[in-house]
């Protein structure tokens, strides 16, 4: 007998778990941003798939990739074995990785990203293994960071810790970067007045002369206080552009409630970061 599940609201690691439980054999089949197969024998996952990589790999694949629907088919065996582990170590594996990768993020480019080599020379050839080569032969200044990831066939998470290293070591870099964080920025801060309109004007311009990194921040943006529309001014860093969406957020979250109420404000708040999720 098989069941459907909604991904969206259910982790993977815990239909896995359930699974294991009730010692089920047969094969989830995913489908979200990429789709995958997961076979189990008797509650034990054997083999994964994600059309690219097979075994552990493509476990971790699905397991970080926004799915969106399962289907557990009962009965159906694996072609081949690609995972010899005990369910709760696989869980264990998989919440370890999911924690790095949660870090790896925070300096990841989106994935339609294009990738360039920098001009920089490389300090110490030795410095780079073979998979980081991998990577960076395919980064030409056309292909974006998903087609590298496919094309580099080792895997989406080592290949994704290689891109972060390489552009940590100044090796390669985003070309649009700059363009691509500014319009992050005034894009936001256009949702943002539509949802709160003058008032969050008002908010901006008081959290602006809070100090002066605040004030440096508001600088390098021109707001049109008519039609409340964003245009930078002055190119800001990632890291700057983080601490505004931190610092600005928890000081409208003690503003806004003295306005609009708790209710109502928190009613307003989580709609405005609903909008502003990225799909």
């Amino acid at each position: 007998m098989g069941f459907e599940v909604n991904l969206k609201e259910f982790k993977l690691g815990d239909i896995l778990q359930f699974l294991a439980r009730v010692k089920k054999t047969g094969v989830l089949k995913m489908k979200g941003k990429i789709n995958g197969e997961i076979y189990l024998k008797d509650g034990l996952v054997v083999h994964a798939t994600d059309g690219a990589e097979k075994g552990m790999e493509a476990l971790f694949n699905l397991s970080f990739t926004e799915l969106e629907k399962g289907n557990f088919e009962a009965g159906v065996m694996a072609s081949e074995q690609t995972i010899s582990m005990e369910t709760g170590k696989l869980s264990e594996d998989i919440e370890k990785r999911r924690i790095e990768f949660e870090e790896i993020k925070k300096n990841l480019p989106p994935m339609d990203a294009v990738l360039a080599k920098s001009p920089k020379e490389l300090e110490s050839v030795v410095a780079l293994r073979r998979t980081d080569w991998q990577i960076l032969a395919l980064i030409d200044g056309r292909r974006t960071m998903s087609e590298v990831i496919m094309q580099s066939k080792v895997g989406g998470y080592e290949a994704t810790k290689i891109i972060v290293w390489l552009k940590e070591q100044g090796l390669i870099y985003e070309p649009k970067e700059a363009e691509r964080i500014m319009s992050g920025l005034t894009g936001y801060l256009d949702v943002f007045f539509v949802d709160f309109g003058k008032n969050g004007l008002v908010w901006l311009k008081r959290w602006a002369k809070l100090n002066a990194e605040n004030g440096e921040i508001f600088q390098s943006i021109l707001i049109d206080e008519e039609s409340l529309k964003a245009k930078s001014k002055v190119e800001l860093t990632l890291v700057a552009t983080d601490r505004f969406f931190k610092s600005f957020e928890e000081f409208i979250e003690n503003e806004g409630p003295k306005i609009y109420g708790k209710l109502l404000f928190k009613k307003k708040f989580d709609n405005f970061k609903q909008r502003i999720k990225p799909t």
